[in-house]
This record gives structure tokens, sequence and C-alpha cells, in this order.
């Protein structure tokens, strides 16, 4: 094939150059629009409770002093099932065990969402006060979460995945 130059100036006719340069500011403000609704998209992904909504698979697990003696750490494992309302409160099957003792405990309670998708569980279980801290993931279908509680020494964490 031989080395053929395409010459754009001669093959398209100067009021065709000049229709095309006037789209360019056209196609430029397009752009812009375009930029702006992906940006305010991105922005109103803001969370709140009612992403939280239905059940719930959980699996964690982890070390605590309870039960057994003040500094004894004993590892701690669980499942269930948790159900979110969307508005803030949740209803949840466990089944926990630590040191071959299983429970099986239906709780109740609340919790809240930040916009930034952390946020809290809060329960009250054997006169406890419970706290998980969480995260929500994978657009709404995971929760990843750890204890916090102030009155337990407990390391446990896991996910609950949309069911």
């Amino acid at each position: 094939m031989k080395n053929q130059n395409i010459v754009f100036t001669r093959s398209i006719p100067q009021t065709s150059k000049a229709s095309l340069f006037g789209l360019v500011p056209v196609m430029a403000v397009t752009a812009l629009i375009a930029l702006m609704m992906q940006v305010s998209a991105a922005s109103a992904q803001a969370f709140t409770v009612a992403d939280l909504n239905g059940a719930y698979a959980d699996q964690g697990s982890g070390f605590g002093a309870e039960p057994g003696p003040p500094g004894a750490s004993t590892p701690s494992y669980g499942v269930g099932l948790w159900t979110f309302d969307g508005a803030g409160h949740f209803t949840a099957s466990l089944v926990l065990d630590a040191l071959s003792v299983t429970i099986y405990p239906n709780i109740s309670g609340t919790y809240s969402v930040n916009t930034n998708g952390t946020g809290t569980i809060n329960w009250v279980s054997f006169g406890i006060q419970r706290i998980r801290a969480f995260v929500i993931g994978d657009g709404g279908n995971q929760v990843r979460y750890v204890h916090t509680d102030p009155t337990v020494a407990q390391t446990f964490g896991g996910t609950m995945v949309k069911q």
C-alpha cells in the first residue's frame, strides 16, 4: 500500500469546517453538564436507615473475657439472622458459642446510619448494653461490624450478608 497522506482541508468544504468548529462550545457545555450530573449523582448516594432493610445472615467470631475469670480470653463464635425494618429497629435470632456453651438469644434494638454508610447497632443482652459499629458495603448487601461494648472486654467482629 502506498503511503497516502490525506489532507482534510481539501476534502472538507470550508463551510463544513466552520460548522464543526461551531460545535466545539456546544460539546464543551454538554461535557460540563454531564460532569455536573455525575458529581450530583455521587453526592446523592447518602446512606440512611432505609439502606438496612430486610434479612441479613450473620457470621462472626472473636475473643472475650466472658464467661470466665477476669483476664481470661476465650474464643467465641456466632451466627444469626438479623431483620432490619428500614426505620431504625431490628430483631435477631442468634446462636452463640463460647467455651462449648451454646446459647440461643432472641434480641431486638435500634440502629442508626450515618450518611457515609457507617453506623451503630444497640441492644441490651443479659443486662449489658451491646454496641456494634458497622459499615455498609456492596451496595447495601453486606454489613461489616465490630463490637464496641464499653463495659465488656471483648473483641468480636463479622459480616452480615443480605438474604
